[in-house]
């Protein structure tokens, strides 16, 4: 009965993913089952006016549409940042976490000056569209450039748009509020801030908090939780169904074969090695025209994904993974900007500051997160070997024989060696070859191990179970990890395709200034020109009165709080706050 369960979810879910679509995702249905819901995406970002050599920081909010809430559908996002000419300029693909993930970008002095748009969105939201994303306006300022003429006498489809923040009460009544213990601060001061839920209200939900200077050069309006969904353009309809990213990175690839090739009985294996230390192995069945998927929820650190058939008959197969899903850019207009003689004192001082504090940036840095590490898809290994721990051999072939337990080489009918893991017992020996992997790329040519100096190898494992792919079966893992994890850089096989990935961003815990106890002493000869005090990109409210504190720098003037976010029931929340230093 399970089993019979299991096929029928299955042919649900993936006859719903693939049929062909005759309206808006949202309507989609099959047997009176919906899709999932759709989705919109809200991205806040600390500003709409920056200089190259600043950061910009951003979190975005994946919603479903209906009810505002954060969606569980996408696990991946895609930011851009396109110029005047309609051109992708700087391109980010960014992991969600239960509806929610941040980011940041250094914006590099090889940008020129000019207006911008930011896109953000899911590749599930494309199936309403490929211009349906999410799009603010965002006006970068190259200073070191002579160059500025996109900022003078531009003709544009819209009026120069040259407003200040909205400091009104936001249209929908909040459900909480954000207060100081004063309005105005001096320089180096620690500065408390309160979150605040309105009783009876439901506060509780997620948010972002952005503090910094309130920008002197006149800027774009920076959309709100609260009028995000203005930014949308109409939904259209698509012959062909995107497939969501419901369980982390969707690749897809093609596999192509010569005619003169013959793959044989029972279904065609694809070997994907994400290599490295913290290696991933994956594997894909393409259908009969040749397309096939491959998820991947995991953490890698390869740049590079290498793909192969798993076969004991080499070819010259062709395997391609396709590029992202294209977005139609052509609908986009941009807004206008305008410099005069009055700004040039405040680009300058501001130029300082930013070249003053990327000078000091490895004194107050942001730190990596760590990725996860990820189980080897084999499990816990039967054996490891670390083999500084044993007598070293100048040979594999001498340490497998030395060293190594319940291996052995042999030469099979073609005179070529082979290695052989003996099962677990119960199990007989099936005569099938295991699967070998040198710094997670997948070897299928025994001698390439035998080859490898034994003095780059750090440690040996085996797996001693069977492992089934397909018809295929493998007994055993052999599993070879060198000192460097690098065997990948220098393996070349004309069997094996590789592929540039473009990865997800890395998080980040982002650095908070503080100059509490000897922190002040410490940090007293260090310049603090930050316009941004601070950056949370995920705060969590649970509808408790709360206490954010930072520091003030050195920069004098009026700074903005802008808290954006969503509660649990999905009403949007909007709260600015000012106050000065001086």
């Amino acid at each position: 009965m399970k089993t019979i369960a299991l096929y029928l979810f299955l042919f649900i879910h993936v006859g719903i993913f693939t049929m062909n679509a005759q309206n808006s995702a949202e309507d989609l249905t099959m047997n009176n089952i919906r899709v999932p819901h759709q989705e919109q995406v809200y991205l806040h970002t600390n500003a709409t006016m920056m200089f190259v050599g600043e950061y910009m920081y951003y979190t975005l909010y994946c919603l479903k549409e209906n009810t505002g809430q954060l969606s569980n559908v996408s696990k991946i996002a895609y930011v851009k940042l396109v110029n005047q000419d309609k051109e992708v300029v700087l391109n980010f693909k960014i992991k969600l976490e239960n509806g929610i993930g941040d980011s940041n970008f250094f914006i590099p002095s090889s940008i020129p000056s000019g207006n911008y748009k930011l896109l953000a969105y899911t590749q599930w939201m494309l199936n309403n569209g490929r211009n349906y994303f999410y799009s603010k306006d965002i006006t970068i300022l190259n200073p070191y450039t002579s160059n500025q003429a996109v900022f003078r006498s531009q003709t544009t489809d819209t009026a120069p748009e040259i407003v200040r923040q909205d400091l009104n009460e936001p249209t929908v009544r909040p459900s909480l509020s954000i207060s100081l213990n004063r309005r105005q601060f001096g320089t180096r001061e620690q500065v408390s801030l309160n979150i605040t839920p309105y009783p009876g209200q439901e506060s509780s939900g997620n948010y972002s908090i952005s503090i910094n200077k309130v920008d002197e050069l006149e800027v774009k309006v920076n959309k709100t939780a609260l009028d995000f969904r203005k930014s949308y353009p109409k939904k259209q309809s698509l012959k062909q169904q995107i497939l969501p990213e419901l369980r982390g990175e969707l690749l897809k690839g093609k596999l192509s074969v010569p005619d003169s090739v013959e793959l044989g009985n029972g279904p065609t294996i694809i070997g994907a090695s994400f290599p490295g230390e913290n290696y991933l192995f994956k594997t894909a069945t393409p259908d009969n025209n040749g397309v096939f998927y491959i998820n991947v929820d995991e953490d890698y650190s390869s740049d590079d994904l290498f793909l192969q058939v798993i076969s004991k008959n080499n070819a010259d197969y062709d395997i391609v993974i396709e590029s992202e899903e294209d977005i139609d850019l052509n609908p986009l207009q941009f807004k206008s900007f305008e410099l005069d003689k009055e700004m040039e004192a405040i680009i300058k001082e501001r130029s300082i500051y930013n070249q003053i504090e990327n000078a000091y940036y490895s004194s107050k840095p942001d730190t990596i997160l760590i990725e996860n590490r990820n189980a080897r898809f084999y499990g816990p290994a039967t054996m490891t070997y670390p083999l500084d721990d044993y007598t070293r051999f100048s040979t594999i072939k001498e340490t497998f024989v030395e060293v190594v337990e319940h291996v052995w080489i042999q030469k099979n009918s073609n005179d070529e060696q082979e290695f052989h893991v003996r099962p677990l017992p119960p199990n007989l020996d099936s005569g099938e070859l295991p699967l070998i992997f040198i710094d997670g790329i997948l070897v299928q040519d025994a001698q390439r191990l035998l080859d490898l100096p034994a003095a780059r190898v750090e440690s040996i494992s085996i797996s001693r179970n069977q492992h089934f792919y397909g018809n295929k079966t493998f007994q055993g893992v052999v599993d070879v990890s060198t000192f460097k994890s690098d065997y990948y850089t220098y393996y070349y096989s004309p069997y094996i395709k590789t592929h540039k990935l473009f990865k997800p961003n890395g998080g980040k815990q982002y650095y908070q200034q503080s100059y509490e106890g000897d922190l002040k002493e410490k940090y007293q000869r260090l310049p603090d020109f930050r316009y941004q005090l601070l950056w949370l990109p995920k705060f969590e409210f649970k509808g408790i009165e709360e206490n954010v504190s930072f520091y003030s720098s050195d920069i004098s003037g009026t700074f903005e709080i802008s808290l954006e976010g969503f509660t649990k029931n999905g009403v949007p929340v909007s709260l600015k706050k000012q106050f000065t230093v001086e």
